[in-house]
């Protein structure tokens, strides 16, 4: 898999966490929500596309089925 393809799949695997944004920004203005949880949000979500990213790279995994193959 090509770079552009795993950065396309890593950020737009952060897409659902985004959605909720306006949420928590709602919660947070009525104080059922601590401020500090927005400040944390943009570092999670990097990470979270980090990982994604590195995860891609691997490439497929090397175990078996245990089914027995052709041959």
């Amino acid at each position: 898999m090509n770079r552009r393809t795993r950065t396309r799949i890593a950020v737009t695997s952060t897409v659902p966490t985004l959605l909720t944004l306006p949420l928590l920004c709602l919660l947070a203005a009525a104080g059922a929500l601590p401020w500090t949880l927005l400040l944390a949000l943009p570092p999670a979500l990097a990470v979270h596309a980090a990982v994604t990213f590195a995860r891609l790279d691997r490439g497929p995994s090397t175990a078996r089925s245990g089914r027995p193959g052709p041959g």
